[in-house]
């Protein structure tokens, strides 16, 4: 009994996962965006000249530009990286 309650939960599970795959899918087809949100750069520009400046804590930053410490320092890493692979590029 126990077995063909396992068999079928998992038959409904692998129906669900079909139904929501097939649902994404016609989404992207008509162009719907799925995910959250894109920042706008302007506002990722914006916290880079202020952070490159040395006047606000990373604290004033993130809050004056409503983006998120994570996204923040992503935007931080990415662009100490690109300045670094330009060095190397250089170099070679």
């Amino acid at each position: 009994m126990l077995q063909m309650m396992s068999v079928i939960a998992e038959l409904e599970r692998n129906l669900l996962a079909d139904r929501v795959r097939k649902g994404i899918e016609a989404s992207k087809k008509r162009g719907v965006a799925i995910g959250r949100p894109k920042i706008p750069q302007e506002k990722l520009d914006i916290a880079v000249r202020m952070y490159k400046s040395g006047d606000y804590s990373v604290k004033e930053i993130i809050e004056t530009n409503q983006i998120s410490t994570g996204t923040f320092y992503r935007e931080i890493n990415r662009l100490k990286l690109r300045k670094l692979n330009k060095r190397t590029e250089q170099l070679t």
